[in-house]
């Protein structure tokens, strides 16, 4: 993880810049097809309010629509479109009713800002539900009340048709090949060594894992029965994890890497995505004890290719903690437990409260001015004031420079674009590029959904250009304003104790993971293999909370990059730890002695609180251990020292601006 951009007059360039990501070729067919089709049939049949509504839920859908593996699509694309139906039904119904439209759609944001920190799926539901609220506040729909969101379920039921299609023909493709890219990524991490590009291919490591485990586990939890296949991918991904824990004790050498090591890695990828059971025995000799812990970890993971003895015992069964939070997302009282967390905290009530402030702020003044149908307001504070998505400063800039592009291309497409097979034509050209923009740029994703939502806006309202495009330029400019000010300006959240508390929790997580170096036998290597899972989830927590944090206007950009260095160091005391590990399982001589292990982590339990309260840390009562005592522990104590003088450097910055 290299230190961004240090001029600050780039952030907001840094931010306006397209992220790199391949062309979903078969997604936006789908979304072209799924968006425009609908409207197509409205203006053969001469119903085209009929054929707008079932696109806009095509779109809806083409939204939710981000994920390869089919169980997954259909779990995280349904809940959001039945949230969606219930929020344009209760909007349609408060429609035209002066205070208590603007009571409703206040209360409607309450809900949803609870329910939207609780995981993935809720933030989708939440933010379908006020979106489409918005929408029957200030659309003229079609009556009756149940015609508009039967109208749009049927153009989500459309993309998840269309997305489901290829399912026969290609099952079981996308949950090998997640589980085989984890592999890919181990592989690269052992080529690029130390260095950025270490940093760079261990957060890739983190996040295919991630996708593996969901991929998998949602797989499983809606399967009607045991599948054998998914239980021994479900195996084969388990047995990575020795892979990694040596992976990580050869990058701490100095020696220059082996082709062979991750050529070895990749062949394993290779069986796993092509479904083959047998791969070549490891072609290197090794040399060090941690090249002899990554051959007999690729002969345990070539072991399990093969399908498992029939009397084998589900793994799902056996090792909660490997699985993360996602398999125990599944189950009733595990789900119950993990909502009751999230809600016990003050940060869902607090954004639900500023989404109030927000809706309640911006539905006031439509009511209270002139201004034309102005749910574009309720929509843009919707979309700007949701902080899982990204910096909601920076979200509000891009929307405003977005919808300005795209209302100017709208005013052209309105005005010269004839009415009918014209408007279907734009229509299948702008849901093309849905899925190819929405991965890349915030900004340019609003530039493309503006004129495609307007456009069927003046097919129900029929406002013409002159109505619309001056209408929702100002409905932006004021959303984003309600934002900015009433959601964002007016909250000091303590940016930088968050960053604080994220690293000072992954520098405990260390600490927890060192005090296990002295565990005996197969337990203690569980303990710590489960220990080094929270510790990288630790730091991805942290990562994504600094880059978002890297995305906003100084000061909080100018003091998360002074800080930058000590999340760094953190992430190189982790892999010290994880290759002191990988030398204690080699051998019961490398273990250190307990006095030293604890005194080690006494130290690191001094760092994390000094982090935490944004001070230095106090020297040491006994002194540190030396690299004489516990040989095994040098890359540790050398990265805890780094970490201790990167705070105090940090610090000493922070103080001097």
């Amino acid at each position: 993880m290299s230190p961004p951009p240090t001029a600050e007059e780039h952030w907001f360039l840094r931010a306006l810049r397209p992220r790199p990501a391949p062309v979903p070729w078969a997604a936006a067919a789908r979304a072209a097809l799924a968006i425009a089709g609908p409207l197509a049939v409205g203006v053969a049949v001469g119903k085209v309010p009929y054929g707008v509504l079932v696109s806009l839920g095509a779109l809806n859908g083409v939204m939710e629509d981000r994920h390869t593996a089919y169980r997954t699509r259909l779990i995280r694309m349904i809940p959001p479109q039945l949230a969606g139906a219930v929020g344009i039904v209760v909007g349609h119904a408060a429609a035209g009713r002066g205070w208590t439209t603007v009571l409703t759609l206040v209360a409607v944001a309450l809900v949803s800002g609870v329910i939207s920190p609780v995981g993935g799926i809720a933030s989708s539901c939440g933010l379908m539900l006020l979106l489409l609220a918005g929408v029957g506040t200030g659309v003229p729909l079609p009556d009756p009340w149940w015609l508009p969101p039967l109208l749009m379920l049927c153009g989500a039921a459309l993309v998840i048709v269309l997305a489901l299609m290829a399912w026969p023909l290609r099952r079981g493709i996308e949950e090998r090949a997640a589980v085989a890219e984890v592999y890919y990524a181990a592989a690269a991490r052992l080529r690029v060594g130390t260095g950025g590009g270490g940093v760079q291919a261990a957060r890739g490591i983190g996040a295919a894992i991630d996708a593996a485990y969901d991929v998998l586990v949602r797989h499983r939890a809606t399967s009607p029965g045991r599948d054998p296949a998914v239980r021994r991918l479900m195996i084969q991904l388990n047995a990575v994890n020795p892979i990694l824990e040596a992976i990580s004790a050869i990058g701490r050498d100095a020696t220059p890497v082996d082709p062979a090591l991750p050529d070895a890695v990749t062949r394993l990828g290779d069986a796993i995505a092509s479904g083959h059971d047998v791969v070549d025995e490891p072609g290197f000799v090794p040399h060090t004890p941690a090249e002899r812990a990554l051959r007999a970890a690729l002969r345990y993971a070539a072991g399990r290719l093969a399908p498992p003895p029939a009397d084998a015992t589900g793994v799902f069964a056996r090792d909660p903690d490997a699985l993360g939070v996602a398999q125990g997302s599944w189950g009733p009282r595990a789900g119950l437990t993990h909502i009751g967390t999230v809600l016990a905290g003050p940060a869902p009530w607090l954004y639900a409260l500023r989404l109030a402030l927000c809706i309640g702020i911006g539905a006031a003044i439509v009511q209270v001015t002139d201004l034309p149908r102005s749910y574009w307001v309720v929509l843009t504070i919707t979309f700007v004031l949701k902080p899982d998505f990204g910096s909601v400063f920076v979200r509000g800039l891009l929307r405003a420079l977005g919808t300005l592009v795209g209302v100017l291309v709208a005013a052209v497409l309105l005005t010269y674009v004839p009415r009918g097979w014209g408007d279907v034509a734009v229509v299948a050209a702008l849901g093309f590029l849905v899925p190819i923009v929405m991965v890349r740029s915030y900004a340019m994703m609003t530039a493309a959904m503006t004129p495609l939502l307007l456009l069927f806006t003046d097919q129900l309202g029929h406002a013409g250009v002159s109505g619309l495009v001056p209408a929702r330029l100002l409905d932006t400019v004021l959303g984003c304003a309600i934002v900015l000010v009433f959601g964002y300006l007016l909250w000091p959240e303590g940016r930088h104790t968050r960053l604080r508390q994220l690293v000072a929790n992954a520098v405990d997580a260390d600490a927890a993971y060192i005090r296990l170096l002295n565990a005996e036998g197969s337990g203690g290597k569980a303990a710590r293999s489960r220990a080094r899972r929270r510790s990288y989830n630790t730091l991805t927590t942290a990562r994504t909370a600094f880059q978002q944090a890297l995305a906003e206007p100084p000061p909080v950009s100018r003091r998360a990059a002074a800080f930058w260095p000590v999340l760094v160091s953190i992430e190189h005391l982790t892999d010290a730890i994880v290759a002191a590990s990988v030398y204690v399982d080699s051998s019961i001589d490398h273990a250190p002695a307990a006095r030293i292990v604890t005194a080690c982590a006494d130290r690191m339990d001094a760092l994390g609180a000094a982090i935490r309260r944004g001070e230095p840390a106090p020297a040491p009562d006994g002194g540190t251990p030396s690299d004489t005592e516990a040989p095994v522990l040098n890359g540790v104590l050398l990265e805890v020292s780094t970490a201790f003088a990167l705070h105090r450097d940090a610090l000493e910055a922070e103080r001097a601006r």
